[in-house]
């Protein structure tokens, strides 16, 4: 058995040298060691290992190190603005109260602490994940993951992004096994305009030292020309914009990115009213997007 963390030989112990006890611990999310040796310990969302990393009480990112990590991945670093402590310069006597205090109320208590309850499992941890800037706020995040779990409930497909792969462990587990986490990328693409006419005095691009366009029967071709991207469905994923065109009076060539999630059956892209473009998630990923027009 090899361990799909490091790549390290685990044998039939199920305990990795480098990693530890790899069994049942696929969907936790928490601190472990870090498989790349590079810190102490990684933060990993559901199983997936992230860029957040400590040494000691020292917590920064590696996001170099978690790429190098089957399954990475990236979350925004956790808010910073944490207070410190200011109880050590007050002396001896403070922590001896503050002690004394805390065990007399711990006596009072009926029993042991109670464990969370799924709701506040949930949100504590969005917020360990740096993903609760994704709601407004936490009611927001609560209905959010209960419709995801409707959702799982009436049949829906058992994908969704990181938080929902949170909420899926927290109020609905038994959804847990199997389900897919969505890969966002963000793809780029090249539409490049050609003139047609063999006129060298009349062309169909107008252009200057710093960028170029379409003119007369390409006059729709330009910087604001706006790029949509539809499921199969006809429902709008994404737009954007051409941007400026580079090139001469022979050839522009405009560059452009838009982001996108996979889950879908295909991805149309549409500039203008020149057509349309179909393509997997896979294409998009790979080749991205390059759209002629003319010769």
């Amino acid at each position: 058995m090899t361990c799909p963390h490091c790549g390290s030989d685990v044998g039939d112990t199920g305990v990795c040298s480098r990693c530890g006890n790899l069994r049942d611990t696929f969907t936790s999310t928490g601190w472990r060691p870090d498989p790349t040796a590079r810190h102490e310990g990684r933060y990993y969302i559901t199983g997936h290992p992230t860029s957040r990393v400590r040494s000691g009480r020292a917590k920064t990112t590696d996001p170099v190190g978690g790429r190098m990590l089957p399954g990475y991945i990236d979350v925004p670093s956790p808010d910073r603005n944490s207070v410190r402590s200011a109880w050590l310069g007050t002396g001896v006597a403070t922590v001896v109260i503050v002690i004394v205090t805390a065990m007399v109320w711990a006596l009072q208590l009926p029993g042991h602490r109670t464990a969370p309850t799924p709701d506040e499992h949930y949100l504590s941890s969005l917020h360990d994940s740096g993903l609760t800037d994704q709601f407004n706020s936490d009611a927001n995040a609560l209905a959010h993951g209960r419709q995801v779990c409707r959702q799982l409930d009436d049949g829906g497909p058992q994908q969704g992004l990181p938080a929902d792969k949170i909420a899926v462990d927290a109020l609905c587990p038994q959804y847990s096994d199997g389900f897919h986490i969505l890969e966002t990328t963000t793809v780029s693409g090249i539409f490049v305009l050609t003139d047609t006419k063999s006129d060298t005095y009349v062309h169909s691009i107008s252009s200057d030292s710093t960028s170029c366009q379409g003119v007369d029967g390409y006059s729709d071709i330009g910087r604001d020309t706006q790029l949509i991207v539809k499921n199969g469905k006809g429902e709008v994923l994404t737009t954007t914009t051409l941007g400026n065109g580079r090139g001469t009076d022979v050839t522009c060539t405009f560059s452009f990115t838009f982001p996108i999630t996979e889950g879908q059956d295909r991805y149309v892209v549409s500039v203008s009213h020149r057509g349309e473009f179909s393509y997997t998630f896979e294409q998009l990923q790979r080749n991205g997007v390059q759209i002629r027009l003319g010769n």
